[in-house]
């Protein structure tokens, strides 16, 4: 099940790697480099780190980005180590037709929600089902205001009943209604009930049109939108699948389709559909872990912990302490790579449940370093820049790799920081404080348990290794 889905930030990484020419020091090795060490006056160090996990619910799920999917994670799921996760869209629709006296005359046959699936799903998909069901929002939505996994609307209106569908099955092709679909698309579909409720929400809306200039403001302010969820957010499954709200039509895109007819019977459809241009979303996904494992580690008060958590946001973040940098050898670093070393042992990392495809770090002011940064508050790395660049990922890397280690092969997340800790070292600063996420695509998702470093394997532990070239005398 891992790599069902090639991320936008994994595209730029391989990207990345194709285009390193020009645009960063040559002195700097690939993080994916093994350079033959001990010859030509190259030679290998290391730090040992101290870490440990924490929660971190920062993630905003409203961003909006042209370019880049918007994908939503809708149900609920059980991490056997990580504990539940809970996931609802909030999202806006607008009318494709805008005509104000649509449905005058007609009778409406159906209507059906339709939640395009784009790949991933998370977790254990075998004979797993899930129980969705659709309302509508009470509270409006506002375009590009900052919604975050914490945030909610109150819902009220049920739209539709409980609606089982299978996840494993969500990948299959479907062909809905023909002939108004010419091309198949998998997706999760969920008939809405008509009366009373749906017919009292959405053709007062589309009556409101009636001379409007400005219809899909007008028919957001008349149809606050929707919201779909778990039916029953106590029920659990193994997995959760994570929905595409934008995509290239109006049938690979989220919305609601409407089947209707007329006096001679001629089949019609209209679509309410999402345009990031226009509607407001957010994903708001909540965790549960106070008796999971993982919350041993968000209550740890050990000075160094012997093991470490990480998921996308929300959840479980690594904090990274790496002090001695100035103990560090004087030379040429040509790498600095931060190691994070996953646990095989057949049950802190199952292998239905997917490792995060990268990592990615971000530093942490101590009021003094870097300059004009105040304690506490974060910053980007030196290897971010220039942040309007794909170039730094290539150093960056933050991906997995098979490392051997005393003739054993390890799982290892290499994250490249060279340029940070020869900031620091030009500083005169002796520590770095790092905090390490996955990304912000999939929110929630994924599952990484590692070593942490007081962990009595040494192999397990963290590191801070470190390539260098001694200067010349």
């Amino acid at each position: 099940m891992r790599n069902l889905h090639c991320r936008l930030t994994l595209i730029l990484l391989l990207l990345a790697g194709l285009f390193q020419t020009g645009c960063r020091e040559n002195v700097l090795i690939n993080s994916k480099v093994a350079p033959s060490l001990n010859t030509l006056g190259v030679y290998s160090t290391y730090l040992p780190v101290i870490t440990h996990t924490y929660y971190d619910d920062t993630a905003i799920t409203s961003v909006n980005i042209g370019g880049i999917p918007i994908y939503q994670a809708v149900g609920a799921m059980t991490d056997p180590y990580f504990g539940t996760m809970t996931g609802s869209t909030f999202f806006q629709v607008i009318p494709l037709d805008n005509t104000a006296s649509l449905y005058d005359g007609q009778t409406i046959d159906s209507a059906v929600l339709i939640l395009p699936y784009r790949g991933l799903t998370f977790g254990d998909t075998a004979t797993q089902s899930q129980s969705y069901q659709v309302f509508y929002i009470q509270d409006p939505l506002v375009l590009d205001s900052t919604y975050y996994s914490y945030s909610t609307k109150a819902i009220g209106t049920a739209l539709s009943d409980p609606t089982t569908v299978n996840i494993y099955h969500l990948r299959d092709s479907l062909r809905s209604n023909p002939p108004f679909l010419a091309v198949d698309y998998p997706a999760a579909r969920i008939k809405l009930n008509l009366t009373p409720d749906f017919d009292s929400l959405i053709i007062p809306a589309q009556r409101k049109l009636a001379n409007s200039t400005s219809p899909f403001t007008d028919f957001i302010s008349a149809f606050n939108g929707i919201c779909v969820r778990a039916s029953d957010t106590s029920q659990f499954a193994k997995a959760i699948p994570y929905f595409q709200l934008d995509g290239g039509t109006i049938y690979s895109e989220a919305g609601i389709l409407v089947y209707y007819h007329g006096a001679t019977d001629t089949a019609l459809i209209q679509s309410y559909y999402f345009d990031r241009t226009y509607c407001a979303h957010f994903n708001r996904v909540t965790k549960s872990y106070k008796s999971s494992p993982v919350n041993n580690l968000f209550t740890s008060t050990a000075a160094n912990d012997q093991i470490i958590a990480l998921q996308n946001l929300p959840g479980a973040a690594v904090d990274v302490v790496i002090p001695g940098i100035n103990s560090l050898p004087k030379g040429v670093i040509n790498k600095a790579e931060l190691q994070l070393t996953m646990i095989d042992d057949g049950t802190l990392n199952p292998s239905y449940l997917q490792w995060p495809e990268a990592l990615y770090p971000t530093g942490v002011g101590n009021g003094t370093y870097p300059k004009g940064i105040i304690n506490g508050l974060t910053y980007n790395l030196a290897d971010y820049y220039p942040l309007t660049s794909i170039s730094p990922l290539s150093i960056l890397d933050g991906t997995f790799h098979q490392i051997t280690r005393n003739g054993k092969s390890y799982n290892v997340f290499t994250i490249g920081i060279p340029r940070e800790v020869m900031a620091s070292i030009q500083a005169k600063n002796d520590t770095l404080h790092l905090h390490i996420n996955g990304s912000q695509d999939f929110y929630g998702a994924f599952h990484m348990v590692a070593g942490g470093g007081a962990n009595a394997d040494t192999n397990l532990r963290p590191k801070l290794f470190v390539v260098y070239s001694k200067l010349n005398n």
